[in-house]
């Protein structure tokens, strides 16, 4: 069986993350092709994108959003991403068999059935946070014990997505949910199609990598590994990747160019083992819960990077975390300001410090 090192896999990722060359592509496309994007922080999907498309505006991905093409929504690890709308249902199904188990064992007393009946009903109007906490806590027996059991009683037995303006660039964060109305696939059917988005995205993987990054359990993906044609592989350290038939592998010697990535970034959190992409002596950092938007220099973590605003002047503050080398400077500082500018249109001045 082949042998992947650290490099090939380093260089399979960004290949595969559009993170080695800018192509043109429109957002729900994009969205489609690397997985929901990380949306705690609302501009971050947008700098995701800007990383990664030629071309790209911020009205491009809003447009896609008051189209209903991309939702904003609560999936992978309880956390909010930006996913195509059409294969939302497959993420959602897949996101929640860990947490329906738990949720089937707390609430044994209440009818699944009824409950997505009922509450499926009522969510078909748009509802907020606090008229959601009202609703189940008068409504379900044993729900609203704490602030944020309600939503997750929803969250979890109803696909559920916020209605714009929620995910554009200046999300107010006073969203409304509803019920999203899709069919949704079998556990077998969602598992088939997540496992090849992220393979295709973030492969090759090993079981613990995938069960991580959907923050589900490895035998959720067992039925998916079932169904799709896959190839194996060993790493260095003789743990089995899987992989797509026919998947990019550039060499390991392939040039990446630096990148600036936004915060909790997929690739820096699709992986159990992240060293393809967080060299081993920045873990204690822990920048994957901080949320630090992160540079890249030869396709790893090697600074965090923030803008420092004033009336006339943005400066992009490099934190180096690692020796960068001489070579990557002139390539740091070329893609700051590309990002000040994607950040701050309206700016009259740019500058990087910290180098």
């Amino acid at each position: 069986m082949r042998i992947l090192t650290r490099k090939e896999l380093t260089a399979a990722l960004a290949e595969r993350q559009c993170l080695r060359e800018r192509v043109r592509l429109d957002p729900t496309e994009a969205i489609r092709r690397l997985t929901p994007l990380q949306a705690q922080d609302p501009p971050a999907p947008y700098i995701a994108l800007a990383a990664r498309l030629d071309g790209f505006e911020r009205a491009e991905l809003e447009a896609a959003i008051d189209a209903r093409t991309v939702v904003k929504t609560t999936i992978m690890r309880l956390t909010l991403h930006l996913v195509t709308a059409a294969e939302y249902p497959a993420y959602h199904r897949l996101s929640t068999c860990v947490r329906m188990r738990r949720w089937r064992k707390e609430f044994a007393h209440l009818d699944e059935e009824q409950v997505v009946e009922e509450l499926g009903r009522w969510l078909e109007q748009p509802r907020t946070n606090a008229e959601i906490r009202e609703h189940l806590h008068a409504r379900y027996d044993g729900v609203g014990e704490t602030e944020w059991g309600p939503i997750w009683f929803a969250r979890n037995v109803l696909p559920l997505v916020q209605l714009p303006p929620a995910g554009h660039w200046k999300d107010p964060r006073r969203s409304s949910f509803v019920v999203d109305r899709r069919p949704l696939p079998t556990e077998e059917d969602a598992a088939a199609l997540v496992l090849q988005r992220y393979l295709a995205a973030f492969g090759p993987a090993s079981r613990r990598d995938m069960a991580s990054w959907a923050g589900a359990a490895q035998r959720d993906f067992t039925s998916g590994l079932e169904r799709l044609t896959t190839v194996s592989y060993r790493d260095e350290e003789d743990v089995e990747l899987f992989d797509l038939p026919d998947a990019p592998l550039p060499p390991a010697g392939t040039k990446l160019p630096v990148r600036f990535l936004s915060r909790w970034e997929q690739p820096l959190l699709a992986y159990a083992d992240r060293d393809r992409i967080i060299p081993p002596e920045l873990r204690p950092l822990k920048l994957t819960l901080s949320g630090d938007q992160t540079i890249t220099v030869d396709g790893r973590v090697a600074a965090s990077w923030k803008l420092e605003r004033s009336a006339r002047l943005t400066r992009v503050r490099v934190l180096p975390h690692t020796e960068i080398p001489q070579r990557a400077h002139g390539q740091i500082r070329a893609e700051g300001k590309r990002i000040a500018r994607f950040c701050e249109p309206e700016v009259a001045k740019i500058e990087v410090a910290g180098l």
